[in-house]
């Protein structure tokens, strides 16, 4: 407490030390009058008088400086005088200090945005109450449905019906709440407006809000009341979307919207920067309730036991804890199975001893993203992270260099007796200054830099409010940052300050040219070094990065994308039925075809890369029954007659599917390549039956054609084609029941329309939009764009990664070769003498570049050798970016190890050729 009191008083005296010092100084000047007057009426003279009344009072500096040291902070005073007389050093070479703001701000900056996008991603909680308190079901994010009652890897999805279950045979849940693990696309329409919009949307159990501890924004949230059967329709509508499109109206609580044609009632709005349960690209704008699902669709997976499409999430109670609360819930699971054991097939049975699920902690809320992003914002890191590295070796060696220049005159401060911890200070200080003023350049471009990063992997949408990542600064962001700042400069700093120790006072007493001529080459040379290897490490991930792409966006598709174009759209929200598609399908590509330039149109479900799959199991007829551990998933599709013409996939044997596949004609199939592989292997499969695993028998389809392996999904891109299967959209699987109900009803509401155009003739997206509303004006179109820009943007994520370590990869070898240029110049300048010297003595120009040359060329090499083991490292770090291709790629490291020391010989060349033109007189002048 006494330390406390006296630092306080000493910062009180320091802060006021300008009105204290002027005091200090008229009782100084009052005390050597009276002593002077003392003496002069002694019978001294008065110069005389004052002379003796100096001596006796003694030095006025050394009496003022003891006084400052008792009374105020010294310390503060010399770091004041040193930051200023820093700030003078750096204002006198303005091109230094801004070329090396600018590299550290590109540096810092770049840093700065992928951790921003580090924190949202993986290390941010949900904005929920006690974030800490809430688990999840799954170790695994999936979407988003299951069917069936086997889940491997343990249980992510739920049905409705297991979710009650486990709601009420698990007590330790303080609250558990369901969500749908997909979106819903709604049609939105405000009672008496005008044309719908479409928004997404997301079922919810009542207890939703109450479990996660969010208020609403004006009016209520979602109350249990509203999630039961016959309760009435209510919605909750998304802060971002009230702003964005109804402008905060505040009518719009209580007010009725028409949603897929059917009237909520919207009884709140959620509070600002709550996006949900996950965090995505496109958060929910509306929440419904889990029971208001039949009202907004057809076939509702509400009614169905065996359809898993709910997550779950829910608050540990405080006398439970999350192993207990697993442990029930596993018992509950199996209870729950075994009741449903009629149900299930031989396989079902032989794998429910298996049939597990998981607890985890729910902080973040369903990491899908997470899991998605999480590899590829490592390398992103670790790749700026090198550059950072990178930068403040450039920065080490220009500051060192500064350093040299200016050791004579240190070596002379030291000898008139300056102290080593002010000699030290002061290149610490200069870094610090220039890492602060890099670091505040920095935030802006990390700014720029992420929100560019967010347009390219998360592209915005009409409509929707976009991905809920803040591209402004964090504190936890402002403090990175700063943390970022001070440690690149320290860094950077400490090789000068540690040189500037070394300074020999008798270095003073000599001429420039006679100071020691390898002082401080050593780390110059270990810089060099540090660069050149790094850099080495940037290009080469750069060169594999930049290699699986092309291998990735060249590979043979099985399709055509030029001159295809996709045109989404969605029925349900049109009106349609079920019986009423076949219709509108026929309707529309007759409509499509009459516009100019079309050369054909068929429907699918998804198209290629449309981000979208339909998986089911295989039953093939005269096969014996898989076993329990068999793989017999295949996906399908189902599409419109002439669907192979006009997306360009060949039918390498029998035919497509036409016209005369009706639902009235046995039911067909084409199957891929890969499937008749896999279930006719020696076989052919042209003729032979199957069926979907839980759907009709195993002579559901006839098989009327192969059609050439085509990639559809943007996963597994290193793995080979899996199979798939196309069925006719007319044709339906009926159940053997009476009446025959459609056991796949949900699969005839196509939503890809793939156009192709007539060769060299381009198409009009507004005359597809116009040919959808001549059929039906509420038909909502969601997107138009052509097939090789829907197949580019499933590429978007690896694009992004080797173009940011392409950029960083130039920015180092640039770098690299500044920081050599640096050093051969420095070098080459300090030897001026002993270059006269040699051509005095019959050196050739050729000679002394070669010298020049090898001496700056050997540290690059030096870095080669060190970088290399780094760069395979990098590569197998890379993993599974490389999409199949080698890490150890010999021609990746080739050209990188070229480049590298094609920008030394650059860097050098300048220098080598100054010093070949060095006379002796010259060299004369300079000793």
């Amino acid at each position: 407490m006494r330390a406390l009191k006296r630092f306080v008083r000493r910062f009180t005296a320091w802060m006021t030390r300008d009105d204290a010092d002027e005091r200090l100084r008229a009782e100084i000047e009052d005390h050597l009058t009276r002593q002077t007057e003392e003496y002069v009426r002694a019978g001294l003279p008065p110069a005389e008088a004052h002379r003796r009344a100096v001596l006796k009072f003694g030095s006025v500096a050394g009496v003022s400086e003891r006084w400052r040291d008792q009374r105020g902070l010294p310390f503060l005073d010399t770091l004041t005088q040193d930051v200023r007389r820093a700030w003078r050093r750096l204002r006198a070479s303005p091109a230094f200090t801004i070329a090396t703001v600018l590299v550290l701000a590109l540096g810092i900056g770049a840093t700065t945005a992928i951790f921003t996008l580090v924190h949202a991603v993986l290390l941010k909680s949900l904005p929920v109450s006690e974030p800490g308190d809430l688990y999840r079901l799954g170790r695994t994010s999936r979407c988003c449905y299951w069917g069936g009652y086997i889940q491997q890897d343990g249980f992510s999805l739920v049905s409705y019906e297991l979710y009650t279950h486990l709601r009420k045979g698990t007590p330790g849940f303080a609250e558990l709440a369901a969500f749908s693990a997909g979106q819903s696309t709604l049609l939105v329409r405000r009672a008496g407006a005008g044309p719908g919009e479409s928004y997404p949307g997301e079922y919810v159990s009542g207890n939703y809000f109450a479990m996660f501890g969010v208020p609403a924004y004006a009016g209520r949230p979602l109350a249990p009341a509203d999630d039961r059967p016959g309760a009435p329709l209510v919605a909750v509508m998304s802060y971002r979307l009230w702003m964005r499109r109804f402008g905060a109206d505040p009518s719009l609580v209580g007010s009725v919207v028409n949603l897929n044609n059917k009237p909520f009632t919207v009884v709140g709005i959620t509070p600002p920067g709550f996006f949900g349960d996950t965090l995505r690209s496109t958060p929910p704008d509306f929440f419904l309730p889990l029971n208001a699902e039949p009202a907004i669709v057809s076939d509702p997976a509400l009614t169905h036991f065996e359809t898993h499409w709910l997550a779950l999430i829910g608050r540990i109670g405080p006398d439970a804890s999350p192993v207990s609360v697993e442990a029930r819930m596993r018992l509950e699971l199996t209870r729950w199975l075994r009741s449903h054991w009629g149900e299930m097939s031989a396989n079902d049975r032989a794998k429910l001893p298996e049939q597990t699920l998981f607890l985890a902690p729910g902080g973040a809320g369903i990491t899908s993203m997470r899991e998605e992003y999480q590899h590829w914002l490592e390398i992103l890191m670790l790749v700026t992270g090198c550059a950072l590295l990178i930068v403040s070796a450039n920065v080490a060696t220009l500051m060192l260099l500064r350093g040299m220049e200016r050791r004579r005159q240190t070596s002379l401060a030291i000898a008139l007796g300056a102290r080593r911890s002010r000699v030290v200070r002061e290149p610490l200080i200069e870094s610090l200054l220039l890492s602060f003023a890099g670091g505040v350049a920095g935030l802006a471009i990390a700014v720029g830099g992420t929100r560019v990063i967010l347009q390219v992997v998360f592209p915005s949408i009409p409509g929707v409010g976009g991905v809920p990542i803040d591209a402004w600064p964090s504190v936890p962001v402002l403090l990175f940052a700063a943390v970022m700042s001070i440690a690149t400069g320290l860094a950077f700093g400490i090789v000068p300050a540690w040189t500037a120790t070394r300074v020999d006072p008798m270095e003073a007493l000599r001429g420039a040219s006679r100071s020691t001529a390898r002082s401080g080459s050593l780390a110059r040379t270990t810089l060099t070094v540090l660069q050149a290897a790094l850099s080495l490490v940037l290009l080469s991930a750069a060169g594999l990065l930049t290699a699986a792409l092309n291998r990735l966006e060249n590979q043979p598709f099985g399709f055509e994308q030029d001159g295809r174009t996709i045109v989404q759209f969605n029925p349900r929200l049109g009106g349609y039925q079920p019986h009423q598609l076949t219709p509108l399908y026929e309707r529309i590509q007759e409509a499509v075809s009459r516009v100019p330039g079309v050369a054909g149109a068929a429907l699918c479900i998804y198209s290629p890369f449309g981000n979208n799959s339909w998986g089911t199991g295989i039953l093939v007829d005269g096969h014996a029954a898989p076993g329990p551990n068999d793989d017999t998933n295949a996906a399908w599709n189902r599409v419109t007659a002439g669907y192979f013409e006009v997306v360009g996939t060949p039918i390498v044997r029998g035919r497509a599917i036409t016209a005369r596949d009706t639902a009235r004609s046995r039911n067909v199939a084409v199957v891929n390549e890969a499937f008749a592989r896999k279930f006719f292997k020696g076989e052919d499969p042209i003729g032979r039956v199957f069926g979907q695993h839980g759907v009709g028998t195993e002579r559901e389809y006839e098989i009327v054609g192969i059609a050439r392996d085509a990639r559809y999904f943007n996963w597994d891109l290193d793995k080979p084609i899996g199979p798939f299967f196309f069925l006719p959209e007319a044709q339906h699987d009926f159940a053997t029941t009476a009446p025959p109900t459609d056991r796949n009803p949900g699969s005839h509401f196509l939503r890809d329309i793939v156009i192709a155009a007539k060769p060299g003739v381009p198409l009009s997206h507004v005359a597809f939009r116009d040919a959808l509303a001549s059929v039906d004006p509420s038909l909502p179109i969601s997107s138009v764009r052509t097939l090789r820009e829907q197949v580019m943007s499933a590429f978007a994520q690896q694009r992004l990664i080797a173009q940011l370590t392409s950029f960083f990869g130039v920015l180092s070898l640039v770098l690299a070769a500044i920081g050599l240029y640096g050093v051969t110049a420095f070098n080459a300048g300090r030897r001026t003498s002993e270059m006269g010297v040699r051509v005095a003595l019959g050196a050739t120009r050729g000679q002394i570049m070669r010298l020049v040359l090898r001496g700056s060329v050997w540290p690059a090499v030096m870095g080669l050798l060190v970088g290399l083991p780094f760069a395979c490292a990098a590569g197998f770090f890379l993993g599974s970016q490389l999409y199949g291709m080698s890490p150890l790629n010999p021609a990746v490291l080739f050209v990188a190890t070229c480049a590298l020391l094609l920008a030394a010989v650059l860097a050098s060349l300048a220098p080598a050729r100054r010093a070949s033109l060095i006379s002796p007189v010259q060299a004369l002048r300079v000793d």
